[in-house]
């Protein structure tokens, strides 16, 4: 199930200040770019995730949000990198656009690399293969025994006539 598109909507004319903002599939939610720079997440339960460093967290927890968080079979994961942005601070425009910009600013400067596929990444670094070589071993020695000789069979007494 996506983020719900009347909240997305909603989101999107309270950041319409900020410039072009534009809503991007994420996952089971939608994410929200500028320039490029995904610094917003709305989860498919309408909650708005900004991202964070270590010198925007505390403005976060002041406020009491939490960290996004899954849960998985061996229990409740937090991703730190993203937290709750405060109802308050997205109805209030000029405290949107400061939280904002550094959200974006933080997402612009900690952007991680694009993924390769694992095929893709195998493929560059392997060196081309060589032609194999096939080792041709040396014929094994055949052992000469000595085949014993049959015993003459006993010469036959002639009848004598």
């Amino acid at each position: 199930m996506a983020a719900d598109s009347d909240y997305v909507d909603f989101v999107l004319d309270c950041m319409a200040g900020l410039g072009p903002v534009r809503p991007v599939r994420f996952f089971s939610g939608t994410g929200l770019t500028m320039d490029g720079v995904q610094f917003a997440m709305i989860t498919k339960s309408s909650r708005l995730f900004f991202v964070v460093d270590d010198a925007t967290r505390p403005r976060y927890q002041a406020a009491g949000m939490e960290p996004f968080w899954y849960t998985r079979s061996t229990g409740r994961r937090e991703v730190q990198r993203w937290y709750e942005l405060p109802e308050d601070v997205l109805m209030d425009p000029d405290e949107l656009r400061r939280w904002a910009m550094d959200a974006i600013r933080i997402a612009a400067t900690t952007k991680k690399p694009k993924r390769v596929k694992p095929a893709a990444v195998k493929a560059a670094k392997k060196p081309a293969a060589k032609p194999k070589t096939v080792k041709m071993s040396k014929p094994k020695a055949v052992k000469k025994t000595a085949v014993p000789k049959r015993k003459a069979a006993p010469k036959r007494k002639q009848d004598a006539r």
